[in-house]
């Protein structure tokens, strides 16, 4: 296809509804997809201006928090590897596990993202699926991280989340999992101003939470949990910190 055809059809892009764009985008083979946009995969996750700054924070907070090279990181919903390629450099090779349910921007992520970085020998593990399915991995983890995964799911599958994350986890290992606080407890049905064109609500995404909900999962299990509040983030998500006994 003519460089000047393709230049049209991506500045036309920006005019179709969503709508009508992504029903299109599924019908098209993914190996094409990289034709109409070479940076597809990333816009999977949203926030591209902040493609940088938020994978470079994950890396920069949890090293704060005691992540060190030679510890087992899970990446829940590591999407494209936006934080994946920071977390792969840092660790020593073999410790890093991403798991998503978009496997089609994985497979992406993992030609495009890897190669340019020159991490492909550290032999990151990246795996496909939607069921929180971590024993699959045959590993137990230090360390694991969810960012931006709460904020889009309701209640019982946080909980599925954290359940299976129990039986993955080392003895006093953390999982840390950031989440946009509904301060005013579960009384509150109403939306909130989270920061500028972020709004959460009760019942649909962006789910906002209150902290005992989290307590609430945690009751029964060797999980409890802690929450941290600000670490930076700059759509205003706060961080929880889950700990196995």
């Amino acid at each position: 296809m003519a460089e000047g055809t393709l230049k049209i059809l991506r500045g036309a892009k920006r005019y179709v509804p969503v709508s009508v764009k992504r029903p299109v985008t599924k019908l098209i083979p993914r190996r094409y997809h990289r034709v109409f946009d070479p940076g597809w995969h990333r816009r999977t996750i949203g926030n591209m201006q902040l493609w940088e700054e938020l994978g470079e924070l994950q890396l920069t907070y949890l090293t704060g928090q005691g992540l060190r090279p030679e510890h087992n990181l899970l990446d829940v919903g590591c999407g494209p590897l936006r934080a994946g390629v920071h977390f792969i450099r840092y660790l020593e090779p073999g410790r890093y596990y991403g798991v998503d349910k978009n496997q089609a921007a994985l497979e992406e992520a993992q030609e495009l993202e890897l190669p340019p970085a020159e991490i492909a020998e550290k032999r990151p593990t990246l795996a496909a699926m939607s069921d929180f399915g971590f024993e699959r991995l045959g590993q137990q983890f230090d360390f694991a991280i969810a960012q931006s995964v709460f904020t889009h799911l309701y209640l019982n599958e946080i909980t599925q989340c954290l359940l299976k994350l129990e039986h993955v986890l080392k003895p006093g290992g953390r999982f840390y999992a950031s989440f946009f606080l509904n301060p005013y407890g579960k009384r509150n049905l109403d939306d909130i101003q989270q920061a500028d064109r972020v709004v959460t609500h009760f019942e649909r995404d962006f789910f906002h939470y209150d902290v005992a909900a989290f307590e609430w999962i945690c009751e029964g299990t060797s999980l409890s949990v802690s929450y941290l509040g600000d670490w930076n983030h700059p759509r205003n998500q706060k961080m929880l910190l889950f700990t196995k006994a």
